[in-house]
């Protein structure tokens, strides 16, 4: 059954291919997707924690020093440690502090072992790492590309390479804080009205039903909306090292 947030969330409920975005013009393009811990890294590792969940933090792209930081919950114990530092894309791993929840560690990479790892690191002149995050057999991850035609020159090189992603969402980049954050038009905009009407205050200053009516839509809509918002925001900022978004575990392969 369709929801009022129906219309708003269309393109990103879809489930596009690569194809989609083939093109010479300069849309920044963002593109999701899923591959297996084989075809990427850290396959032994994860399949022996099963519960320890994997985030490459982005840096600024540097030709000798790619994604050199792990932050890893549920896995930092010696036998994950262990485990990181036989997996044959792995060259050296260093644990920089421990967390109750987890662990950062740095690593080296294996560049003879890089596999499709070294084709995301050879995109790092035309995209950007958004998010990178794996638990049990599967990794997804987020690019931002400069334009469609880059992204159909990555989407060659991996073609080539036998690897075939799954897409989670591919989107033309219209809005760079939407497509940060993985929130809509109307999410964003129903966020700020509650936020700027004090509907987060305590006391609150405006019910559920003042911020609807504002932007007269019904207070279920605003509801379905905030609660979209949130959990895409929350997701994609405090989460760090916990699965957010969508595409991980059996979720839906779609992104709101």
């Amino acid at each position: 059954m369709s929801t009022p947030d129906s219309s708003d969330d269309e393109r990103r409920n879809r489930s596009p291919t690569a194809d989609e975005a083939a093109g010479d013009d300069q849309t920044m393009v963002v593109y999701e997707f899923a591959v297996p811990t084989g075809a990427f890294a850290l396959e032994r590792a994860l399949g022996d924690h099963p519960d320890a969940v994997v985030e490459l933090e982005p840096i600024v792209p540097r030709s000798d020093r790619t994604a050199p930081y792990l932050w890893v919950t549920g896995g930092h114990c010696p036998a994950f440690r262990e485990a990181v530092e036989s997996d044959p894309t792995v060259a050296r791993v260093r644990r920089v502090v421990a967390f109750d929840r987890g662990a950062l560690y740095e690593v080296e990479w294996d560049e003879a072992d890089a596999g499709f790892f070294g084709i995301c690191a050879d995109a790092a002149e035309d995209a950007v790492l958004l998010r990178a995050r794996a638990r049990g057999d599967e990794w997804v991850l987020k690019f931002r590309f400069r334009s469609r035609a880059a992204l159909s020159a990555f989407r060659d090189r991996y073609r080539e390479a036998g690897v075939d992603p799954r897409v989670v969402s591919l989107y033309d980049l219209t809005d760079p804080e939407l497509g940060q954050y993985d929130i809509t038009e109307k999410q964003r905009t129903a966020l700020l009205r509650a936020l700027e009407m004090g509907h987060f205050d305590i006391p609150r200053e405006a019910t559920l039903e003042d911020v609807a009516d504002s932007l007269g839509i019904s207070p279920k809509a605003l509801s379905e909306r905030l609660r979209r918002g949130k959990t895409n925001l929350l997701g994609n900022t405090l989460a760090v090292g916990s699965p957010a978004g969508v595409g991980l575990d059996d979720r839906p392969a779609v992104s709101r």
